[in-house]
């Protein structure tokens, strides 16, 4: 899974002067159409942001225009409600997460307990207010940025949110049907949430589901195919049906379902990390159904690597997986931590200016 700041995505005097806008270079290279050069994207957590603006000596405001992002992300509008001792954040819909982790920990499952799906209060997709922030970014920077909603967690991670990680895999086989329900009371709200962002004008949409370990699948194709393949086709018909790109956030070795994902209207995968997914493999598979978005690995180059492996993993990144110069978003992989050293963030972003990858 992967959030992202909502702050609005900047980008450089420099491309701005090449003639084309942040959003008109996503649009293009998401297509796989020239572009004056490679947009650029890199997320971050918190605890990165506050380092790398005290490193880069900017505000946390600005620090999506010093990374040259492209992309904004915007979510809905809800109450964070915490836990007694501030340990534990519940998401919209009910799920806990534990507070004190610089990532993601899953704390607190509301059906763990229960397979009575009538009782449970399910969040109102309706909600008046939901979608205020969201409209207003839309209104004073659509015109200019790529804006996409942010519907992470949007299928499988949602239904094991709400029911436990190991819990939701054991029903999967011995509760099917029940999963089943499960999955289209999820499948409802998202529909709605989707068309309600559609309506109010983004460039595109973006989903998270991860499906995949370092090695392999989480589950089988077989079973994704049942359970997640129709419900996944119809969130993606809404944007595909309005002329808009589809992004997904899928993490580990999906290659199983690849061309299922491409038959569905997938236009752009992410993270594409290279210990997973073999650049050049990807690029020959998929490089003319599909465009990428990621690539520069936060697993093992960015925390580890030297300044120069750095500089030279985004170069190889991108002529592998966008050799035409088009058809990729590139950046981090993951949403960058403060494990990685600021003058990594640096060498990556000075591999960006060298266009050297064109």
């Amino acid at each position: 899974m992967e959030a992202n700041s909502t702050d609005p995505a900047m980008v450089s005097e420099g491309c701005a002067a090449a003639g084309l806008s942040p959003k008109q270079r996503m649009l293009r290279a998401l297509r796989r159409q020239p572009v004056d050069r490679l947009p650029t994207q890199s997320g971050y957590t918190g605890a990165m942001g506050r380092l790398l603006a005290g490193h880069f000596g900017i505000s946390a405001a600005e620090l999506p225009e010093r990374l040259g992002n492209h992309l904004v992300r915007v979510d809905i509008d809800h109450p964070r409600r915490t836990n007694a001792d501030g340990s534990i954040e519940f998401d919209w819909w009910g799920a806990g997460w534990d507070t004190r982790t610089e990532g993601y920990w899953h704390a607190f499952s509301p059906l763990a307990d229960s397979l009575d799906l009538d009782r449970y209060a399910w969040p109102d997709p309706n909600g008046a207010a939901l979608l205020d922030t969201a409209a207003q970014t839309i209104v004073s920077d659509g015109a200019d940025y790529f804006i996409a909603p942010n519907l992470g967690m949007c299928l499988f991670e949602r239904a094991w949110s709400l029911r436990g990680f190991d819990a939701l895999l054991m029903d999967m086989v011995e509760r099917t049907e029940w999963v089943e329900q499960l999955l289209d009371r999820i499948v409802e709200i998202q529909l709605s949430l989707a068309r309600r962002f559609v309506a109010a004008g983004v460039a595109g949409g973006y989903f998270g589901d991860d499906y995949g370990a370092q090695r392999a699948m989480l589950f089988s194709p077989r079973l994704w195919r049942r359970l997640i393949k129709p419900r996944l086709a119809k969130l993606f018909a809404v944007f595909v049906d309005a002329g808009l790109p589809v992004i997904l956030h899928s993490d580990g070795d999906i290659r199983a379902i690849l061309p299922d994902l491409v038959e569905i209207g997938l236009t752009t995968l992410n993270p594409v990390q290279p210990e997973v997914l073999n650049h050049q493999w990807l690029q020959k598979e998929y490089g003319a159904k599909l465009s990428f978005y990621g690539g520069v690995s936060t697993q093992g180059v960015l925390p580890a690597g030297t300044v120069e492996e750095v500089r030279a993993a985004t170069v190889a990144c991108a002529r592998a997986l966008a050799p035409d110069g088009t058809g990729l978003l590139l950046g981090a992989s993951h949403r960058m931590q403060s494990d990685i050293p600021p003058r990594n963030v640096e060498a990556m972003l000075n591999a960006f200016d060298e266009r050297r990858f064109r």
